[in-house]
């Protein structure tokens, strides 16, 4: 493990709600799919909050071509 990986796993996870776009999650050391299976993580991450993303759970920008805002009406 090199010392940014052993400094991240020290490093409290969060999650961040962008404006109109993804959850940011930062620092997540474990992460699966719903077949429970793992995926890997990175430092910093981009989850789809709007459902089009071709690349799910992850962000691929979709949530900009389609028009996606997250105000309740």
């Amino acid at each position: 493990m090199t010392h940014a990986e052993k400094t991240v796993s020290h490093r409290k996870a969060s999650i961040e709600v962008s404006k109109n776009g993804p959850y940011i999650v930062k620092n997540m050391e474990n992460f699966i799919d719903s077949q429970g299976l793992p995926l890997a993580t990175q430092p910093v991450m981009a989850l789809c909050r709007c459902g089009g993303s071709n690349n799910k759970p992850f962000c691929d920008g979709t949530h900009s071509s389609i028009n996606f805002e997250d105000d309740k009406n």
